[in-house]
């Protein structure tokens, strides 16, 4: 019992921005991997779901981002405009393949959350 609540508070952890975390994995502690190990119940995948798909948002965010400073660089009058639209096309291009392993991550979550115990 004791197990779950500790499970269901560090879903909670990570459903939620938490600045300790960037370090507590630069450490080689991730809450995300214990949380993932733990997972067993159809509440705690459909968590689980849920924050994969605020990441796979988060990277469509970045590929946005980072296709509209490509755009930027168009009327620039850098020697280097070349270069800086290369850099924006590729990082958008990962960022959205990021975006549909995060989505396809958090549909094997919900389908593991329409599983019962």
């Amino acid at each position: 019992m004791i197990a779950r609540f500790a499970l269901v508070v560090l879903l909670g952890v990570l459903l939620i921005p938490f600045p300790g975390l960037a370090a507590a994995e630069e450490e080689g502690q991730s809450l995300e991997l214990l949380v993932v190990e733990m997972a067993t119940t159809p509440a705690e995948h459909a968590a689980l779901a849920k924050y994969y798909h605020a990441k796979a948002e988060h990277a469509r965010a970045e590929a946005n981002r980072h296709q509209s400073m490509g755009r930027a660089y168009l009327g620039g009058k850098s020697m280097q405009r070349q270069a800086f639209q290369n850099h924006c096309r590729k990082i958008t291009e990962q960022e959205q393949a990021m975006a549909q392993e995060y989505e396809a991550l958090a549909k094997l979550h919900e389908e593991e959350a329409k599983k019962t115990e």
